[in-house]
């Protein structure tokens, strides 16, 4: 595993808090049943509670509207979408991750990876995690599949994540061969060892499987000083303006004591709210994977 492996590793987990925001009030059970938003705040605080709560498998019935939800599922299934694993930058690598935790003597391959490459080299892998997230900033500036919104919320997110990686003790023996633990066992516990499980659970199977991993993702961060339920937890959402069926909500919260504020689109389709970006995105994920294959050319 590479160091930008790792870094990756935990800028992921972090970016799920990219598309949406909580507020501190009213956030349902785990095991609640699936709502949509009835207000433009709610859109925000819905999808993150579900992050809160580790109910994975609820975010795209509170994400996009029942019409496109089983289109979604089907699109998964026939592999011509992952979307809202799609949502998080570096989601591409999730296969091979899960290829590695879920390995013949994962756990001990990768104690041994971590002290070889890592150990007391806290120094040089913060100035390494803070080169990543300048290349992140950059890239997230410039890459035009994501909204507007998404571009300023990821860089301002990153720029935290930067601060909080330039103290965190990133080389700590210790605390790296506990994260090898929680991962390796998370993984273990999923249904979800590699691409062919993500494709044989489906979407809604894949959220619901891949929740043991994302769970002691969030336990593997805490000792590091990044707790990702007090960053949940501090999220205020506030209506930023109305007009009609959109809105913007204004969010913050504070990641490693650093604010991160941005304003989210949102829009209401057959009386209930959601996030633009995430609307946007489920949309671009079926018009592309509707789009029919080029007939075989003549003669070959």
């Amino acid at each position: 595993m590479t160091r930008t492996g790792i870094a990756g590793l935990a800028l992921c987990g972090a970016l799920l808090l990219a598309a949406c925001q909580r507020t501190p009030s009213s956030a349902p059970a785990a095991n609640a049943s699936c709502v949509q938003a009835d207000t433009p705040e709610a859109a925000v605080t819905l999808v993150v509670d579900a992050l809160r709560n580790d109910a994975l498998e609820t975010i795209p019935c509170r994400a996009v509207p029942p019409a496109m939800q089983d289109k979604l599922e089907l699109a998964w299934r026939e592999d011509r979408s992952r979307w809202p694993i799609a949502e998080l930058p570096l989601s591409s690598k999730l296969p091979a991750v899960l290829v590695a935790l879920n390995g013949p003597a994962a756990e001990t391959k990768l104690r041994l990876a971590f002290d070889h490459q890592f150990a007391g080299q806290t120094t040089e892998l913060q100035s390494a995690a803070r080169g990543l997230g300048l290349f992140a900033v950059r890239y997230i500036q410039k890459e035009s599949t994501y909204q507007p919104d998404q571009r300023a919320h990821y860089a301002n997110l990153i720029v935290a994540l930067s601060d909080w990686s330039s103290h965190a003790p990133l080389g700590d023996r210790t605390l790296g061969h506990q994260a090898v633990t929680l991962l390796v066992a998370g993984a273990n516990a999923s249904s979800i060892h590699d691409d062919a499980g993500l494709h044989n659970a489906g979407m809604r199977g894949a959220l619901r499987g891949l929740t043991p991993l994302y769970r002691n993702a969030k336990q593997a961060l805490a000792p590091y000083g990044l707790s990702l339920d007090e960053i949940l937890s501090s999220v205020e959402a506030r209506l930023q303006d109305r007009n009609g069926d959109h809105a913007r909500v204004h969010v913050h919260y504070l990641v490693h004591g650093e604010p991160v504020d941005s304003d989210i689109a949102v829009e209401r389709r057959g009386g209930h709210w959601y996030l633009s970006g995430m609307l946007a995105d489920a949309e671009q994920a079926l018009a592309t994977s509707a789009t029919p294959a080029a007939p075989p050319t003549p003669g070959r």
